[in-house]
C-alpha cells in the first residue's frame, strides 16, 4: 500500500524513425501524493508533453510502470482503461485545435456525458439535468451563461481555455495533466487561468502534473519540481529548495536565465555552448556534457544516475556528486 495517487517507474518512450530510436522518455521515475503539483520544466524536446501523455496512456510507453491510485495500469486492456480515464484527465496547450470547431460551447463541456453514466435521468428530465450540469461547470470555471451557444472562433483565448478545463472537470477526476496550459495565452489571461487552477485544487483536492517552460509559472504553482534534459529527469526536488539551491548545471542555467524584474539587482548568468546532442544516437556519457561548463573525464564514464543528494533533493550529476563525498 502507498500514500502516493501516482508512481511512474523507469517510464521509456521511444520513437522509431529511419535514422533510429528517439529517445523521448528514458528511464523517467518519480511519485505524487494527492492534492499536490508536479511541475516539469524544461527546453522544448525534452520530452515533457510525452512523459504526460504516456502517463495516460494517449501514447502507449515502450517500457516502465505506472501505478495509478494503487493499480498498475501499463497493460490495461482499453475497456480497463476506459473506466480508468474519468478519474485522469488532460488540458491541452492550444486551446483553440484541441475544441472542435462545430461545436457550441454547450455541446463541449457535454461530451464526456456522452460516453460515461454520470446523468441518471431520461427523457426531458436528462436534458434539463444536462443543462443544469454544463452551467454549473460554464460558472465555476468563469464561462458567462451568455455563452452557452456559442462556438470557439467566437471567444478568445483564455475562454477557449476555460472550456478546456470545464470539459476535464466534467467526470471529477483525481489527476490532471495541464500541457502547457497557459503558454498560448497573453500574460494577464495567465494569471487568471493559474489562478482559477489554483482556486480549483483547493476546492476539489485535484492533482497536478503541470508541463512547462516557464520557471517563473511553477515556482508559483507547483509543490515540486523536475527538471528534465534529453528525455530524462537532471534533477527533482521541492520548489523552494530548488529555487535557493538548484545544483545541477542546466538547471542553474535555466534560472539563470530568467528576467529580473529590479534594474540594479544582477543574477548571474551561465552562458551554454556546444550543441543539444541528437535523440536518436546518445552517448553513454552525461547528455549535458557537451554543454556542460563543468564537464570532465568522470562525466564521460557513462550516464549519472538520479541520486539523492539532500533529503528530497535528487540530481544526476558527477560533479554534485564528488562535491558530496
Amino acid at each position: 500500500m502507498t500514500d502516493n495517487i501516482l508512481e511512474v517507474r523507469e517510464l521509456t518512450k521511444y520513437f522509431q524513425t529511419k535514422k533510429g530510436s528517439v529517445h523521448a522518455v528514458d528511464h523517467v521515475s518519480f511519485s505524487l501524493k494527492p492534492g499536490k503539483t508536479l511541475g516539469i520544466v524544461g527546453e522544448s524536446g525534452c520530452g515533457k508533453s510525452t512523459t504526460g501523455r504516456t502517463i495516460l496512456r494517449l501514447i502507449e510507453p515502450t517500457s516502465g510502470e505506472i501505478y495509478f491510485d494503487g493499480q498498475e495500469i501499463t497493460h490495461l486492456p482499453p475497456a480497463e482503461m476506459k473506466k480508468l480515464r474519468k478519474d485522469m484527465q488532460i488540458i491541452f496547450q492550444d486551446p483553440f485545435s484541441s475544441l472542435d470547431p462545430r461545436m457550441t460551447v454547450s455541446e463541449l463541456i457535454a461530451e464526456p456525458l456522452k460516453y460515461y453514466p454520470i446523468l441518471q435521468s431520461r427523457g426531458k428530465a436528462r436534458e434539463q439535468e444536462k443543462e443544469r450540469f454544463v452551467l454549473e461547470l460554464m460558472d465555476t470555471v468563469g464561462l458567462a451563461p451568455r455563452l452557452y451557444n456559442t462556438y470557439p472562433h467566437e471567444l478568445d483565448g483564455g475562454r477557449r481555455q476555460r472550456i478546456g478545463i470545464a470539459r476535464a472537470l466534467a467526470l471529477n477526476p483525481k489527476l490532471i495533466v495541464c500541457d502547457e496550459p497557459v503558454s498560448a495565452l497573453d500574460v494577464s489571461i495567465q494569471a487568471q487561468i493559474l489562478n482559477l487552477l489554483q482556486e480549483l485544487q483547493e476546492k476539489r483536492g485535484l492533482t497536478y502534473i503541470f508541463i512547462t517552460h516557464n520557471l517563473s509559472v511553477v515556482n508559483h504553482f507547483a509543490d515540486e519540481i523536475a527538471v528534465m534534459y534529453l528525455g530524462s529527469i537532471v534533477e527533482k526536488a521541492p520548489v523552494q529548495e530548488l529555487f535557493a539551491h538548484p545544483l545541477h548545471p542546466y538547471t542553474q542555467a535555466l534560472l539563470g536565465a530568467i528576467p529580473v524584474p529590479e534594474i540594479r539587482k544582477e543574477r548571474q548568468e551561465i552562458e551554454l555552448q556546444g550543441e543539444v546532442v541528437s535523440p536518436i544516437h546518445l552517448p553513454d556519457e552525461c547528455r549535458f556534457c557537451k554543454r556542460c561548463p563543468h564537464c570532465e573525464d568522470r562525466c564521460r564514464q557513462g550516464v549519472p544516475p538520479l541520486r539523492e543528494v539532500k533529503p528530497g533533493h535528487f540530481v544526476a550529476c558527477r560533479k554534485v556528486e564528488n562535491e558530496q563525498e
